[in-house]
């Protein structure tokens, strides 16, 4: 392994921001303004917006800021490729010493960007993710096993991170520049993609649960296993390329079962065997459709279905008291620009 580097210099690093958006004008323009006024980028940063084939208005709005912010650079696909063919362009054409990813339909929290870089100056790190947290309200079954999934996915990822065995990576990460040039063109999960890779040359992944970033769930049922379905077979992609499952329970309870035990009475501990059981039938019977998949050799396009419930993140503010786990509501907030500049 190379490429090693001291605190001193990665503090002075510029950043590359990448976002792949496709039809994604609800959002687009909110997060441009959060990375832009609360995200503290390193002097001589950069935020590139790759544009795939979008229908709506998400280029005007990316345009927009550009012509107001020089750090914005916009890069228009006429035809939609697929996320792998948008991050492969930022790899390509990126000038930060480091690579943030983060989803055109998320929203970071305030400072969420500062604490990922931070935790990279460590020499041995070569890939940092963010925690994801669903805004979905809990009024029905969707919502409950969106809220159960991302949960029982933070368990297991702080788990893993204290234990020296993260392999993952989530809607937003940073990794060092020159670790992955370019990844498949046909990837699903880019994210689990290049963190195996990292892992497998050397390099320690970090979650970083103090990196929060907003998200929405799917909020049909039928959107939940659409998602879901995309991305086991996503993952059965990443093992086939690496030799190596991204899936953390597939790799954990044959090598370390009293970790995955523990994590599953912690979880039945926390949100009650009614919500475990419905949550584990859900996800046996996903996992058992995406075999089935998988046998008959179905293909997802990289240019994938979109799940359209999951594009209706609240630009905020958010409603007082949602039930986000051990952060509060005002969190959420203060990772928005002023009202009056969401333009």
């Amino acid at each position: 392994m190379t490429g090693r580097r001291s605190s001193t210099e990665s503090e002075a690093q510029k950043v590359t921001v990448g976002i792949c958006a496709y039809n994604e004008e609800k959002n687009i323009g909110i997060l441009l303004d959060n990375i832009a006024t609360r995200q503290e980028l390193p002097f001589g940063s950069e935020i590139m917006v790759v544009c795939s084939g979008c229908t709506d208005n998400t280029a005007e709005l990316v345009n927009r800021r550009a012509e107001k912010d020089s750090r914005i650079k916009l890069h228009v696909e006429a035809e939609r490729h697929g996320k792998a063919s948008a991050i492969n362009y930022i790899l390509a054409n990126g000038t930060g010493d480091t690579f943030l990813f983060v989803s055109a339909d998320t929203l970071p929290w305030k400072s969420c960007f500062k604490s990922l870089l931070s935790k990279l100056q460590t020499p041995e790190v070569g890939v940092v993710c963010g925690k994801p947290v669903p805004v979905n309200a809990f009024h029905s079954l969707t919502d409950k096993l969106v809220h159960a999934l991302w949960f029982f996915h933070d368990q297991v990822f702080e788990e893993l991170d204290n234990s020296g065995l993260a392999r993952h990576a989530t809607e937003i990460f940073v990794i060092r520049k020159g670790i992955v040039k370019k990844i498949p063109d046909e990837t699903i999960n880019d994210d689990a993609y290049i963190a195996l890779v990292a892992r497998k040359k050397g390099w320690v992944i970090r979650y970083s649960s103090d990196s929060g970033v907003s998200i929405c769930g799917p909020k049909t049922f039928s959107d939940y296993i659409k998602q879901r379905r995309r991305i086991l077979q996503g993952h059965r992609q990443v093992r086939k390329a690496t030799g190596e499952s991204p899936q953390h329970l597939l790799y954990i309870f044959p090598k370390h079962p009293i970790l995955a035990a523990s994590l599953v009475l912690s979880f039945i501990k926390k949100k009650g065997f009614a919500t475990f059981l419905a949550f584990a039938m859900v996800e046996f019977t996903i996992n058992a459709v995406s075999s089935i998949d998988s046998l008959l050799k179905r293909k997802t396009n990289p240019a994938w279905s979109i799940a359209s419930s999951t594009k209706t993140l609240v630009s905020g503010p958010f409603p007082t008291g949602l039930n986000i786990g051990a952060y509060s509501t005002s969190d959420i907030n203060n990772g928005l620009p002023p009202l009056e500049d969401r333009v």
